[in-house]
C-alpha cells in the first residue's frame, strides 16, 4: 500500500479532513473525491489528486452551496462530476452538485424544497 496524502496537513485543515467517499478515478486518470471537513470554510471540499499525490482542492463548501459532502463522485460522459451534499443550501438540507474538472461549482438542486420534504432532506 502506498499512501498518496495525509489530510488536514495544513493550516486548519484547508486542505480538507475526513474523506469519507471512496476515490473516483476520472478519464484523466487522476483521482477525485470529497471530504465532509476541512476546507477554508471547515465545512468540507472537493479535491483532485494525482497518482503521484499533488492535491488540489478544486471546491470548498462554504454552507450556502452545502456542505458535509460524504458521498461519492460520479463522473458524466461530459466530463463534469456530480455529488451531493448533506447538510447545507437554501433550505439547510443539502443539494445535488456538478462541479467541473476546473473547480466551478453549479448547484443543481437543493432539497426540502417542498412542504414536508417529499424530495428528500438531511437526516
Amino acid at each position: 500500500m502506498t499512501t498518496l496524502y495525509n489530510f488536514c496537513s495544513q493550516s486548519k485543515c484547508s486542505d480538507g479532513a475526513c474523506p469519507y467517499a471512496g476515490l473516483l478515478q476520472g478519464a484523466d486518470g487522476n483521482f477525485y473525491g470529497t471530504t465532509g471537513l476541512g476546507g477554508t470554510a471547515e465545512l468540507g471540499t472537493v479535491f483532485k489528486i494525482t497518482p503521484s499525490g499533488t492535491l488540489t482542492i478544486l471546491h470548498s463548501f462554504d454552507g450556502t452551496d452545502g456542505y458535509y459532502a460524504d458521498g461519492p463522485l460520479v463522473q458524466s460522459t461530459g466530463g463534469n462530476f456530480y455529488g451531493t451534499t448533506e447538510f447545507g443550501g437554501i433550505y439547510s438540507s443539502g443539494n445535488a452538485f456538478k462541479i467541473t474538472p476546473s473547480g466551478t461549482l453549479t448547484t443543481l438542486y437543493n432539497f426540502c424544497s417542498q412542504s414536508n420534504c417529499p424530495d428528500g432532506r438531511a437526516r
